[in-house]
């Protein structure tokens, strides 16, 4: 991972395309940052394709699974609320 400081600000770059690596990182931020209230972050990744869902979303209603499966797409779910959307090298 990189790291870019300036001031309170940081902006760290993940190397990893993982989307459950990626999710990860981002909740152990979100958990151990919050504390230090100066201190703005910027996390930056980018993952191969998967499609990452909300904690209260429905992924029968959400995803088509059978599709997902035979062009081998990861399901993720992050652990924090909003919509479904679809990730890869170019969004």
């Amino acid at each position: 991972m990189q790291s870019i400081l300036r001031g309170g600000n940081r902006v760290l770059i993940s190397r990893s395309t993982d989307v459950y690596t990626n999710l990860a990182l981002e909740r152990y931020l979100a958990e151990n940052i919050k504390h230090q209230p100066k201190t703005r972050l910027l996390l930056l990744w980018r993952n191969k394709p998967c499609v990452v869902m909300g904690r209260y979303q429905n992924p029968y209603v959400e995803s088509d699974i059978k599709y997902l499966n035979d062009k081998q797409i990861d399901l993720a779910r992050r652990y924090s609320g909003g919509g479904t959307c679809y990730h890869d090298f170019g969004r």
